[in-house]
């Protein structure tokens, strides 16, 4: 299996969330969730097609991006962490990881655990092309030298990469790619 137990219960809370933008019939929705629950479907491809269907662009998985319009997509959860022991500095955030192989822009639906709700973001490719491995979307930080903090979920939205957070699923599909005049070709085809 490609994925843990633990992570499956995250699989289908975003194959139930990305259901309605799929046109799919009430029955082809049951084994997709069937089939996840089982780890044969993956959420990546089922964000894949979710934003093709809604954006205006084609599915095209080629080395660096999933789009024709070069933009790549990508899904991760939220998870907290101790970043320096000796501080006690604590973080609660999205990591989106393996960026420095994207050759596009990058739409990320991402799940905050502790709010139970999705966020989605739009980032351009020249926002993060100088990164080696991943984007670190913080959600809020904490100090605490005894034990875990206390996190709330709520984001701190001054924080680095909240500025391109989308307000819906279908904003951020509609987003147009910064690399759309270099894979216009390719999108009409």
């Amino acid at each position: 299996m490609a994925t843990t137990d633990n992570a499956i219960q995250y699989d289908i809370l975003f194959v139930k969330e990305l259901l309605p933008y799929m046109n799919l019939k009430k029955a082809q929705e049951k084994h997709l969730i069937e089939f996840t629950k089982m780890g044969i479907m993956q959420r990546e491809t089922i964000a894949e097609i979710a934003m093709a269907t809604i954006g205006n662009f084609k599915g095209d998985s080629t080395h660096g991006r999933d789009f024709c319009d070069g933009s790549d997509a990508k899904t991760v959860t939220s998870s907290a962490r101790n970043n320096n022991k000796a501080k006690g500095q604590w973080m609660n955030s999205f990591e989106v990881r393996n960026v420095n192989t994207k050759t596009g822009d990058l739409r990320v639906i991402a799940y905050n655990k502790l709010l139970k709700k999705f966020h989605y973001f739009y980032i351009p490719n020249w926002a993060f092309n100088h990164l080696r491995s991943a984007i670190s979307i913080v959600i809020e930080q904490k100090t605490c030298h005894i034990g875990e903090p206390n996190f709330t979920g709520i984001p701190n939205k001054t924080l680095k990469w909240w500025e391109f957070e989308c307000d819906s699923f279908e904003e951020m599909c509609l987003m147009e790619s910064s690399n759309l005049d270099s894979w216009d070709i390719q999108c009409n085809n």
